[in-house]
């Protein structure tokens, strides 16, 4: 695979994977807006719509970057929320156009897959579709489904699947209940749009991400299930900032083998979705190692430029944690062919 920036000077030309990129369908649309009781809360979604359809104005993007790979998914306007009569067959029409899609542009992209999550056995299936028979990489799961974390024993036939196939689910943030807004964010001391952020990509996403697993893996889900791979983005969504202090209640909290840590550093992996910030890459890389570590953009939502290139390229990093980061670990996780 080329890179798509000029080469000044000779040297070999860092190549960028990102993994946390996302797309829609027309199709998709239509039956969101139609069908969906959870609404999208971005304010530009709609004008987003090209760059998250166009596959051509994608790779335009990408060759004016210098981004080689994206791995794309559907997070924003999701099949997972549609009323179950409609959420699988919309799955995965999804999933056969991002399989079309990308056989196009091959070298360009990856795919997960989006999963009917609310009808595990179905989504079970769909993973194992999607992995065999369109070539995608995985699955990814938007926030709670209807409210409900994911360590409720009704989803492990997913967890399951994904352990068998040892493909990687992607834990994506999603759109939080009216309930937990309005608990949580709502005030009279600022405006509904204040506490729609707050509960949303400035903190609520994260949060009830975060949530998410630490209720999976002290479940024991992990443990369970260790070929399961899962990842993470936002630097990992609050976790790692607590690692030690979720392994000092361990003993107190779990009857596991293992520590906290021990199966979140043994089965995540963690992105930086846009958050192009040094402090928590640098936590990260300390709790993590660059070998479980990837680069993301969060492309539409975020489009950072040529700072999703320059950041990497110019952070306190040594060769080997940089070739880790920007595609070494993504290759290793999607099983993506190295390509020169």
């Amino acid at each position: 695979m080329h890179t798509h920036l000029i080469n000044h000077g000779g040297a070999i030309p860092m190549k960028l994977i990102t993994v946390e990129e996302h797309y829609d369908t027309p199709r998709n649309i239509k039956a969101f807006n139609q069908y969906s009781t959870v609404k999208n809360n971005n304010p530009r979604q709609a004008q987003l719509a090209p760059d998250l359809v166009d596959f051509q104005r994608k790779v335009a993007y990408m060759d004016q970057n210098g981004i080689d790979l994206q791995v794309i998914s559907d997070a924003g306007n999701s099949p997972q929320v549609l009323p179950d009569a409609y959420a699988v067959a919309e799955a995965h029409a999804q999933n056969e156009t991002l399989a079309e899609n990308i056989s196009h542009y091959p070298t360009r992209f990856a795919g997960l897959a989006t999963l009917p999550a609310n009808l595990p056995e179905q989504a079970a299936q769909e993973l194992e579709y999607a992995v065999t028979k369109l070539g995608l990489k995985g699955g990814i799961i938007s926030g709670s489904v209807n409210g409900q974390f994911l360590d409720a024993p009704r989803f492990e036939p997913i967890f399951a699947a994904a352990d068998r196939l040892g493909t990687t689910l992607y834990l994506h943030p999603g759109v939080i209940t009216t309930a937990q807004k309005a608990l949580l964010y709502e005030s009279d001391a600022y405006s509904d749009f204040t506490a729609t952020m707050m509960a949303g990509a400035m903190w609520g996403w994260h949060l009830e991400q975060g949530i998410q697993m630490l209720r999976l893996i002290t479940a024991g889900l992990l443990e369970k299930y260790p070929h399961v791979k899962l990842a993470s983005g936002h630097w990992g969504e609050m976790i790692p900032m607590f690692l030690e202090r979720i392994d000092g209640f361990s003993s107190l909290t779990s009857q596991l083998p293992l520590k906290f840590s021990e199966y979140y550093k043994r089965q995540v992996y963690l992105s930086s979705s846009g958050m192009f910030t040094a402090p928590q890459m640098q936590l990260v890389l300390t709790e993590m190692g660059a070998d479980h570590v990837m680069w993301s953009e969060d492309f539409p939502y975020v489009q950072a430029g040529t700072t999703t290139r320059t950041f990497l390229e110019q952070a306190d990093l040594t060769p080997d944690q940089r070739a880790a980061i920007a595609h070494g670990t993504a290759e290793t996780l999607f099983q993506l062919a190295p390509q020169h």
